[in-house]
């Protein structure tokens, strides 16, 4: 197969859609995790819609398109529907960890447009293309976990084709916290194999590798919709073009409800109203109709404002999708000034202090806790455990 180096290859780069997401743990009211689970079917058409209309020449999946356990019928009659429609543009998936191809999955079991094509062995493949001058490389899952360096085995790749390869994997020079390794890889495992372009799937935040080694440009495309709070600010899918040589690579935002985290420090606040304003004063990316917002309270806050969650809800009811909210505050209490006192709260403070004075680290913190607890018993107020 020549190698066209004059001939600008278009594609598109997604991964990690996870069609049928269970929002059920997520403490998201279940209207909005309906609204999430459509909402993530909604982008990834629309990624498709964006394909025809960009006239990609075909489309890169890098692994966990559906959740094997959940995707209904429905889920994929509507895949093969969207896929069939998007004809001449070729499909690629990479099947992994969360869609591996094993018996009673889709891939396996139902008949795909042949414009599709899937990477069903646990070894690297290739497709040629040559009317394009490309050469597309992919490995696919066969369990839902691989420990083995999978990009070990694959070997440096002839020169006479554009080379890209697709493959779910987990980048061990920088793994997210809390981010489980499934097919652990490192740069020197994909650099000086004659690639151009690399898909990568399975971290949800965009970005790429650093390659101290060559050209070889290895991205990871992001998640297009964001499932829980660690998956906050915009979502993303890519757009590449190779042109004589050259990758050229363009993140195009496509999440329709982010998730989001705004702080509000609450020093000096005494009315909610004080709170509510901080939010609507965050117009802009954080505050939209269409976010849905955790609000952290942070700082001492007066011990006679009322957070009843419930109305402020209501007065941002126009300004965000949904809210959610982390009271970190402490209220603003005098210890000192109370340990003064001849009552039973100044009795209750002194014992407390007394025992603050020899404890540990750790016994303070439970000490403390007590402390600001029973303060607030005492004094007739609400508990609000942190």
């Amino acid at each position: 197969m020549g190698l066209d180096l004059a001939r600008k290859i278009r594609f598109i780069h997604t991964s990690d859609v996870h069609l049928d997401t269970s929002f059920a743990g997520s403490g998201l009211p279940s209207k909005i995790g309906h609204r999430k689970r459509e909402a993530i079917r909604g982008t990834f058409r629309r990624i498709l819609d964006d394909a025809k209309r960009e006239s990609v020449d075909f489309i890169l999946i890098a692994g966990d398109l559906f959740e094997h356990d959940r995707i209904t019928p429905d889920t994929t009659a509507f895949l093969i529907q969207q896929f069939d429609n998007l004809r001449p543009i070729r499909v690629f998936i990479a099947p992994g960890n969360h869609d591996p191809y094993l018996a009673g999955s889709p891939y396996c079991e139902e008949s795909w447009p042949e414009n599709v094509h899937i990477f069903r062995e646990e070894k690297f493949r290739a497709v040629e293309l040559p009317d394009l001058g490309v050469r597309i490389t992919g490995f696919g899952f066969n369990r839902t976990h691989l420990a083995e360096h999978h990009f070990r085995w694959l070997d440096s790749l002839p020169a006479d084709a554009v080379n890209i390869v697709v493959s779910h994997g987990s980048d061990l020079g920088r793994v997210p916290e809390g981010k489980s390794k499934h097919g652990p890889l490192t740069i020197d495992e994909i650099a000086g194999k004659n690639i151009q372009y690399c898909a990568l799937g399975h971290y949800h935040q965009l970005r790429p590798l650093e390659n101290p080694i060559d050209a070889t440009q290895v991205w990871y495309c992001g998640i297009p919709e964001g499932r829980g709070w660690r998956e906050t600010g915009p979502c993303s899918y890519l757009l590449g073009e190779v042109e004589k040589g050259e990758v050229r690579i363009q993140a195009i935002e496509c999440g329709q409800y982010p998730f989001e985290t705004l702080v509000i420090e609450c020093d000096g606040f005494s009315t909610r109203e004080q709170i509510i304003d901080a939010i609507l004063q965050h117009r802009g990316s954080k505050v939209t109709p269409r976010v849905i917002l955790r609000v952290r309270l942070t700082g001492t806050l007066d011990p006679r404002v009322d957070l009843s969650t419930a109305e402020m809800e209501e007065r941002l009811a126009d300004a965000v999708l949904h809210v959610q909210w982390e009271d970190r505050t402490l209220p603003a209490l005098d210890f000192e000034a109370l340990a003064q006192e001849r009552t039973l709260c100044g009795n209750f403070v002194r014992a407390l202090n007394a025992r603050l004075a020899g404890a540990s680290a750790q016994e303070r913190e439970v000490l403390e806790r007590a402390r600001l607890y029973g303060v607030q018993a005492l004094l007739g107020r609400e508990v609000r455990p942190r």
